[in-house]
């Protein structure tokens, strides 16, 4: 009963692989495969070095560093010029100190 059973079983699946037919592949299918496996096959281009993310954060290091260094000049000079601005009266002297000039003249 059971070797019947199978027997049948296995007809009928035969019986339904006899209604299938080949299947076609869409035009230009195999021209676009080949073209998309060269494609994959090429080396991807390298990134530009700038974006790299180790430049990035040496570049903004040095910004920051810079920045700080700047900052802390300034505060120097600011520290200097309110000593020279104490309670003296102006003269030619402080005049030529303040914007760095020789107080000697050019003529002599």
């Amino acid at each position: 009963m059971e070797s019947n059973n199978i027997n049948q079983r296995t007809e009928r699946i035969l019986a339904s692989l006899d209604g299938l037919q080949r299947i076609l592949a869409p035009d230009f299918f195999y021209t676009r495969l080949t073209g998309r496996m060269q494609h994959e096959m090429q080396p991807e281009k390298e990134k530009f070095f700038l974006l790299r993310p180790a430049f990035v954060t040496a570049a903004l290091s040095l910004v920051l560093i810079i920045n700080v260094f700047s900052l802390m000049n300034l505060d120097r000079q600011s520290a200097k010029m309110e000593n020279m601005h104490s309670n003296k009266p102006a003269t030619i002297e402080s005049f030529a100190d303040a914007y760095g000039m020789n107080s000697l003249s050019v003529y002599e």
